[in-house]
């Protein structure tokens, strides 16, 4: 081959992973124009849950990656896109949705839970059709059957290969399965587990092992804490669990940024408002003013919505969720929209709406 052909060949390869890159930001930065321009709460309401429910049957990728050099190397590799983030975005927009939307699910992905090799994410979609009266009996028992063993005295782990390191975001995918199918001993043992790896008996760190009892990673990650929340609500009449929930909302009170919205490192003021923290903390803060009446909780869940609301693009996608994490203390640069994060606002949203007149 003539070298000039080469070359020609080199370039125009070249010339399209630079092409691909800025398709890739142009559309993401056209799609921000007059971002967060919503003043009444009903429409912008309206617009999130259309959103949902278009996402419902044809969801956005949540990206693998960390950045946005080099996009199409990463799609050629299989790396642009994996199920498992995929599962936990269906769950979220399920958990915003409802039960209609949870039968059409149900309908349209009949396969979607993985039976044959349980997950903690496929608990979480689990529980997310269980929840609407939409799961399959049998299915619900394939997967319990896979944890008969650790049921007596064991634990769920986040993966085979890391055995002996238990993660936040295990808590939040599989609590409330567990709960929900009358597994207290474990969800409670899971969660008592973990008690190991909390920082001044409140704030969670991403991980911890199980040989060292160390923590590992950040007490402060956004969606880590957002993770042991959902743990926390969705089992709230299980022992312990109101006591967390008070002591956790309290403590997160003071970090809430003047916008209303929670810093993807919520110790640290500097860092940017995160979509998926915030809204989970503000159902937390729901969760706490039912407890205790306490009007403050319930004005601190409605700025967390209007921080999400100031986030949300004009198409109703919420925007500036981070992407998804890819090793211990390797935390995503990507800000960009999330199934998850759109299904969980629509519900803070509604909830908000059942407390109208109060406080």
């Amino acid at each position: 081959m003539p070298l000039t052909l080469v070359l020609l060949l080199i370039v125009a390869v070249c010339l399209l992973f630079v092409m691909v890159d800025a398709f890739v930001n142009l559309h993401e930065w056209l799609l921000r124009i007059h971002i967060g321009r919503w003043q009444e709460r009903n429409v912008w309401q309206q617009a999130v849950e259309r959103k949902a429910k278009e996402w419902l049957r044809h969801a956005p990728t949540v990206r693998q990656t960390a950045q946005n050099r080099l996009v199409l190397w990463d799609i050629i590799r299989g790396k642009y896109r994996n199920s498992t983030i995929q599962t936990w975005q269906d769950a979220g927009l399920l958990l915003g949705l409802g039960q209609v939307s949870a039968v059409e699910y149900a309908r349209l992905h009949p396969d979607a839970l993985n039976v044959r090799n349980v997950m903690p994410e496929d608990l979480l979609l689990a529980y997310a059709l269980k929840k609407s009266e939409c799961l399959n009996p049998q299915v619900e028992v394939k997967m319990l059957e896979q944890f008969q063993n650790v049921k007596e005295q064991g634990t769920i782990y986040y993966r085979p290969w890391v055995k002996n390191v238990r993660f936040v975001d295990t808590l939040g995918m599989v609590l409330p399965f567990l709960h929900a199918c009358g597994w207290d001993d474990l969800a409670k043992r899971q969660m008592e587990e973990y008690d190991k790896a909390i920082l001044n008996g409140v704030f969670p760190a991403h991980a911890f092992n199980l040989e060292t009892n160390l923590p590992m990673g950040v007490f402060d990650w956004g969606r880590g804490i957002g993770w042991y929340i959902l743990a926390l609500i969705e089992t709230a009449d299980m022992e312990g669990q109101n006591e967390r929930i008070m002591k956790l909302a309290k403590a997160l009170l003071p970090h809430q940024k003047v916008d209303g919205g929670f810093g993807c490192f919520v110790f640290n003021p500097q860092s940017r408002m995160e979509a998926s923290a915030t809204v989970l903390i503000g159902l937390l803060f729901l969760c706490a003013y039912e407890q205790s009446k306490d009007a403050t909780f319930l004005d601190a869940a409605r700025k967390t919505e209007k921080a999400l609301m100031k986030a949300t693009r004009r198409n109703g996608a919420v925007d500036y969720c981070q992407g998804d994490t890819y090793g211990i203390g390797y935390y995503s640069q990507i800000f960009s929209v999330m199934p998850f994060v759109q299904g969980l606002a629509l519900r803070l949203s509604k909830k908000i709406d059942s407390f109208d007149g109060e406080a």
